[in-house]
């Protein structure tokens, strides 16, 4: 006869060899871990609730509205009382359980590892087993030769984008203990790093990207590496609590610069909500002995020296993208210094996505609608007050815009543009010498996710006029711009002395680019069309609307 520990055991065993059972039949375990070369399994955890017999099973952390099995083992008036009677039973339970996982060690259902926790509802108050762990070694060993390939073809010798799938797995197997032991810090932030500059031509595709190591990274640092060192409190409705233990071991430089970085990726790259959580991590590893943690919350990685002279005092932190810009006297020397300062900033690797809070007596905008009132507008707009400052201007825009898919960080939704817009705007409202900067400019810019160049293109008809000049300008503005109805300062576009030239940019474009441009002047391509043959129309209009 079995005693109470023996069928309690076998209870919760039988019903998590259920549980996989069903879920091995209903999902097709061995075509859906297709579709990454890095997943070995699907599932790596069970947490389950006793009650009496009643056994609850979850597949994940979080409810979710209901178990994923709910199993009716043996009713008996003899359950676990305490603690005590739980502690007395686990390691029978864990024996059992570990003849029973690995008997799926050649299946795809489960990961290379599968956790089980569970939690006793006796008389005395919610008791917690201690954990058990499956570690299939086979499965373990093809896991770690499929990354070592992975990485070694597409990020170390990798040239193009990489899937999203795969980082999120990726980014789990690096983090994860039980796959080698010690995390190689330097090894794994360098992956990281190097998944970003593959996927960066893709602003959706690399937020998915950040999104999956940042989460992963967050993961880690919250339920490996701070319960060493600190008592966590969670609750649902707010920020977990950390509390230093008293004689905590120390940690090691490594862990703490990884947790450095995983602050630095969530105050970086993160929605607003989450930096709380970032500015805590890197005091957390202040806390824990780390010195560049509290360089990092001030200047951030200290790698860039700050500028102070007479004229100006700048100083910057590349962990929050900010570049702070103090204008002690309001002359060309005291913006040019700052000029200079900026480019050589971005040429040593300052983040190109970026910020400069400023302060100054003096607050221009540019004449340019829809570009928003930032301080980072308003430091180029004063800047474009000095016409000696023009070629240092220029040189910064051809620095800034330098990389695709770079933007402005206090410039959103439909003020996003790329890094060198403001100067290259003002430079181009400044003077038809600097066209040939404006039209480079245009060449870099992202139009799937930036339409102030439309605005722009306003600007400049209503300041240089509608020329021969202008209009190739134009039309690589009106080129890569969201459609409008036209607009009262393209109009001259449609006077017959400019259809000539006109129709020589349009000439050489794709049929749908001709016919994007003639929308914007005209409409539709169907009014150019119908004003082409009226009596008298010029030559030019039916060429236009041939095209």
């Amino acid at each position: 006869m079995l005693t109470v520990p023996e069928t309690i055991s076998r209870n919760i065993t039988t019903a998590i060899t259920t549980m996989i059972d069903k879920l091995e039949a209903k999902r097709p375990a061995a075509e859906v871990i297709k579709r990454s070369p890095l997943q070995k399994g699907i599932f790596h955890m069970v947490r389950f609730i006793y009650k009496n017999g009643d056994i609850h099973l979850y597949t994940s952390e979080m409810d979710y509205g209901g178990p994923d099995l709910a199993y009716e083992g043996i009713r008996m008036d003899n359950a676990p009382a305490d603690a005590a009677a739980v502690a007395e039973l686990t390691p029978m339970l864990h024996q059992l359980l570990e003849t029973a996982i690995a008997q799926y060690d050649t299946h795809p259902i489960l990961h290379f590892y599968f956790k089980v926790t569970g939690t006793f509802i006796t008389p005395a108050g919610e008791v917690e087993m201690a954990p058990f762990l499956h570690i299939s070694e086979e499965k373990r060993q093809q896991v770690i030769a499929a990354v070592d390939k992975y990485v070694a073809q597409k990020i170390h010798n990798g040239q193009y984008p990489t899937k999203e799938l795969d980082t999120f797995m990726l980014a789990n197997h690096l983090l994860n203990p039980l796959l080698r032991g010690d995390i190689a810090v330097a090894e794994v932030t360098g992956i990281f790093d190097k998944i970003i500059a593959l996927n960066r031509h893709n602003k959706e595709a690399l937020h998915v990207h950040r999104h999956n190591i940042t989460n992963t990274l967050t993961s880690w640092a919250e339920e490996e590496f701070l319960p060493r060192y600190y008592t966590v409190v969670k609750d649902e409705h707010r920020l977990p609590q950390y509390t230093l233990r008293p004689g905590h071991p120390a940690a090691p430089a490594d862990q703490l610069e990884l947790l450095l970085y995983t602050a630095a990726q969530i105050i970086r790259y993160s929605p607003n909500y989450s930096r709380p959580t970032g500015i805590r991590f890197a005091e957390m590893a202040k806390e824990l002995g780390s010195k560049q943690a509290a360089t990092m919350l001030e200047s951030g990685s200290g790698k860039f020296a700050p500028l102070t002279t007479p004229a100006v005092a700048v100083k910057v932190n590349d962990t929050f993208a900010k570049v702070d810009v103090h204008i002690k006297e309001e002359s060309d020397t005291a913006y040019g210094q700052a000029l200079a300062y900026l480019a050589e900033l971005l040429e040593q690797g300052f983040p190109r996505s970026y910020s400069i809070q400023l302060k100054s007596k003096i607050k221009q905008l540019l004449p340019v609608r829809q570009l928003g009132k930032n301080t980072t507008q308003r430091f180029f707009a004063n800047a474009l007050q000095y016409p000696s400052l023009y070629p240092l201007l220029e040189k910064y825009a051809r620095v800034a815009m330098a990389e695709e898919f770079e933007w402005y960080e206090d410039a959103e939704a439909e003020f996003c543009c790329l890094p060198g817009s403001y100067a290259v705007f003002g430079l181009g409202l400044a003077g038809e010498e600097w066209f040939p900067l404006v039209r480079d400019y245009l060449k870099q810019v992202d139009e799937e996710h930036q339409s102030v160049q439309y605005y722009f293109a306003l600007a400049l008809a209503e300041k240089h006029g509608i020329t021969p000049t202008t209009i190739p300008v134009l039309v690589d503005c009106l080129l890569i711009s969201p459609y409008e109805k036209p607009a009262k300062q393209l109009a001259d576009l449609q006077r017959p002395e400019h259809l000539q030239v006109l129709l020589e940019e349009l000439k050489g474009l794709e049929k749908y680019q001709a016919q994007q441009v003639i929308a914007h002047i005209w409409g539709s391509h169907d009014k150019l069309k119908a004003q082409a043959k009226k009596k008298g129309a010029p030559e030019a209009l039916a060429a236009l609307a041939a095209l």
